[in-house]
């Protein structure tokens, strides 16, 4: 036996001799543990429930400290109330910093900046305003108060900038009550909708900036972007891949700005291309299935019998003690087996590395899930699921199934839109080291390639295929520039009819100049 083990047998054992007679006793499970119904086996409440919040916190911590991690610096960024509440005393303790004060140099949103353009019957002209100023250079005449808004915010985005430097990110969740009784994470605070806010300043910044000619500090905000986006992609839920893309979304479009109205040099254009390189990729969906989701799930699971509260009222057309009682005929340990079983052939399918395989995977769980009539795509066709459990009051395991079946196949739709949407990310990432290339090649030679195998390897090392396909990417040389796109997520060519297109197409891609 190794030394360190027989050592930690011989402290734990050691434990048990010096423990007083009276000293508390460990809480029963009030449920079986193990990787087929809890996935954790602590810690557990004085009740014998397991801590699903503090199991999240702790593996999501690891060893993040205060001073290596980025939310600390994006809460100083937004101040006390980020969504205009104050955040439980736990959040700060969990992460490890006071909480900011009341009063700060913190970030104005737009909903208090343009209060009155916000309240304007017609707003579409503000937001087609934002939209052309974060198309092209312009200037503090061309929206003074465009202008006053960044500046206002020059030392949250500088907090901002400092937050993408740092290497961890760990955004903790808590849902204590006011007794101070642990809540349910769907009660949690996972995340702030403000990211789209300080995505937007740095994509005026950016524009802004190429007014003044200073291509170098105006890529450098674009980087700024891409790296909190790979940052917030770290969270433990897949709502922070979705803020992850939302960053990555808004520095593709300044990329493309400045490669079309900045003209860079074929050395800030490689220069550029080279930080993107560096860059990791968006954290994996399949990775937050597996540990974040699922916990949150079995979480609600547990809190159905923890509470009393049932997970299938949904227009049962019952009352609440009716509803209560219909929850008790359920067996929880089937319910968790279940849900655990299907996370496991989710995460599975989604971690193949090909897409084609990947949705072959996926499409083969969803007809699964289909021929059991778990797919239902709103409250009243789920209603009318959920009122099958009364016939099936003699038949409690059978009845517990069906309604794992039913949530997981609501949870399963939403997995794979996500997967979808983090593929087009990837692809996007590929357009940017590829426009990057393209706009190097035109600088040295004042057109851009008849192919792109001719940038490799002066302008990319390796030119990238379509992620969708596997195959080379569409590349169409114009009169006044070109077209790169790839298929898309249907897998099928449109004729580079693009998603950001009006109408939108399906395919992702490049065209230069932009409409």
């Amino acid at each position: 036996m190794p030394l360190f083990r027989s050592a930690l047998l011989a402290a734990l054992a050691a434990g048990v001799v010096l423990a007083a007679p009276d000293e508390p006793k460990k809480p029963v499970p009030k449920f079986k543990l193990g990787k087929d119904t809890t996935f954790v086996d602590g810690p557990l409440d004085k009740d014998g429930y397991i801590d699903y919040e503090a199991a999240v916190n702790e593996r999501l911590k690891g060893k993040i400290t205060p001073e290596t991690n980025a939310v600390v610096l994006l809460m100083k960024c937004l101040g006390p109330k980020p969504e205009g509440t104050e955040l439980p005393a736990d959040f700060y303790k969990t992460l490890g910093i006071e909480p900011p004060p009341e009063k700060g140099d913190y970030l104005v949103g737009s909903d208090k900046h343009f209060a009155e353009e916000l309240k304007a019957e017609d707003q579409r002209a503000f937001h087609d305003l934002e939209t052309r100023l974060k198309q092209r250079p312009w200037k503090p005449e061309d929206s003074l108060k465009h202008a006053e808004w960044l500046e206002v915010n020059e030392k949250p985005l500088a907090l901002a900038v400092e937050a993408s430097g740092r290497t961890d990110y760990f955004h903790p969740i808590t849902s204590r009550r006011g007794d101070n009784n642990r809540g349910v994470m769907a009660e949690a605070w996972l995340g702030t909708f403000r990211h789209r806010e300080i995505a937007a300043l740095f994509a005026l910044r950016v524009t802004h900036t190429l007014s003044k000619g200073n291509i170098d500090d105006a890529f450098a905000d674009v980087l700024t972007m891409h790296r909190l986006g790979r940052l917030v992609s770290r969270g433990g839920f897949l709502i922070d891949d979705i803020f992850g893309i939302l960053f990555q979304l808004n520095a593709h479009s300044s990329e493309l700005a400045i490669f079309e109205h900045g003209r860079p040099t074929a050395k800030q254009s490689l220069a550029y291309q080279s930080e993107l390189m560096k860059l990791p990729p968006i954290h994996a969906v399949a990775d937050k299935i597996q540990f974040g989701e699922r916990l949150f799930g079995l979480d609600a699971i547990q809190n159905c019998e923890r509470l009393g509260f049932d997970i299938f009222n949904y227009g049962t057309g019952k009352n609440e003690e009716e509803i209560r009682e219909l929850g008790k005929k359920l067996e929880f340990g089937v319910l968790l087996r279940s849900t655990n079983a299907w996370c496991d052939k989710i995460v599975l399918a989604m971690r193949l590395s090909k897409r084609p395989a990947r949705s072959a995977a996926i499409d083969k769980l969803m007809s699964e899930l289909e021929k059991s009539n778990a797919i239902v795509t709103d409250r009243t066709s789920l209603a009318s699921v959920l009122r099958e459990v009364e016939a099936f009051e003699k038949l409690p395991a059978k009845v517990s199934e069906r309604v794992a079946q039913v949530s997981v196949g609501q949870s399963v739709q939403s997995f794979v839109k996500l997967a979808d949407a983090a593929d087009r990310a990837e692809q996007i990432h590929r357009n940017g080291l590829l426009a990057a290339g393209l706009a190097a090649h035109f600088a040295d030679h004042k057109k851009y390639p008849d192919k792109l195998d001719d940038l490799a390897p002066k302008y990319i090392a390796v030119v990238p295929g379509d992620a969708f396909n596997e195959k080379p990417l569409v590349y169409k040389k114009t009169d006044t520039g070109y077209l790169l796109y790839s298929v898309g997520v249907n897998g099928k060519d449109n004729g580079g009819q693009l998603i950001s297109d009006e109408p939108r197409g399906d395919d992702i891609g490049v065209r230069m100049p932009r409409k």
